[in-house]
């Protein structure tokens, strides 16, 4: 093949390359688009579309915190500032401080994890961005509280009993290993124990046993005619002799 063929066919596949990517661009033109218009111009908001689980920014129900400590114990960065104060006479713990730094957490879900009620948990609300970092921290007390305490049975007020199972429902959510959670492998089982041997049993000692009444009977009989035989041998030697 000569230049000047090698050189047009470079010029013709070029021209067919432009065209090609051109007619994908130039479909969308009659695609529906797949721009979501955010945030106002969807019929339904974005945090009304992601699943329940979804990680988002942090709330506490303060109606339902038992104040355990336990969402404070396991955020590994220290997000999570509480203060409680415990009545020794009446045994009530009065939750002073619950504050919760934004700007730090990272949606983890440890502290969401342990906690009993489900008082703390991730919402659906992704929108965090503000002018300082003092703002970012939310802070859920504004006057000392007095912290929940499980009931036995059913609780009586309504809006808590609704808290209380959303809650719950969260925790079930939680503690349940999903998709993205493995389950947790199975402990080996424990080797069994070697089998003792088995020492040999040792044979009872024969004890004497007294003769009976009849066994002494028979025994006489018998050596009554043992001495019987015997004289009568004794007799017949003689006579033979004479």
């Amino acid at each position: 093949m000569g230049p000047a063929a090698t050189y047009f066919r470079n010029i013709k596949d070029a021209v067919v390359s432009i065209f090609d990517g051109m007619a994908v661009t130039a479909s969308h033109l009659v695609r529906r688009p797949y721009t979501i218009q955010y945030p106002d111009r969807i019929p339904v908001r974005v945090q009304d579309t992601l699943p329940f689980r979804y990680r988002g920014i942090l709330d506490v129900d303060l109606e339902i915190c038992t104040g355990c400590l336990a969402c404070d114990r396991a955020c590994p960065i220290d997000c999570i500032a509480m203060a409680i104060e415990k009545n020794a006479q009446t045994r009530e713990i009065t939750i002073s401080q619950f504050d919760i730094d934004i700007a730090k957490c990272m949606y983890c879900g440890l502290c969401s994890e342990p906690c009993p009620t489900g008082a703390i948990h991730h919402t659906t609300e992704f929108e965090g961005a503000d002018y300082s970092l003092e703002s970012l921290i939310r802070r859920f007390v504004v006057e000392p509280v007095v912290a929940y305490k499980p009931k036995k049975g059913p609780e009586p007020d309504a809006a808590v009993a609704k808290l209380l199972e959303r809650g719950m429902t969260y925790v079930d959510e939680w503690a349940q290993p999903g998709s993205d959670k493995p389950p947790a492998a199975k402990a080996a089982p424990a080797p069994a124990p070697a089998a003792k041997p088995v020492a040999e049993a040792k044979p009872a000692p024969l004890k004497p046993v007294s003769p009976t009444a009849d066994a002494v009977k028979a025994g006489a009989e018998t050596k009554d005619a043992d001495s019987r035989t015997d004289g009568n041998n004794g007799t017949g030697n003689e006579g033979a002799s004479s």
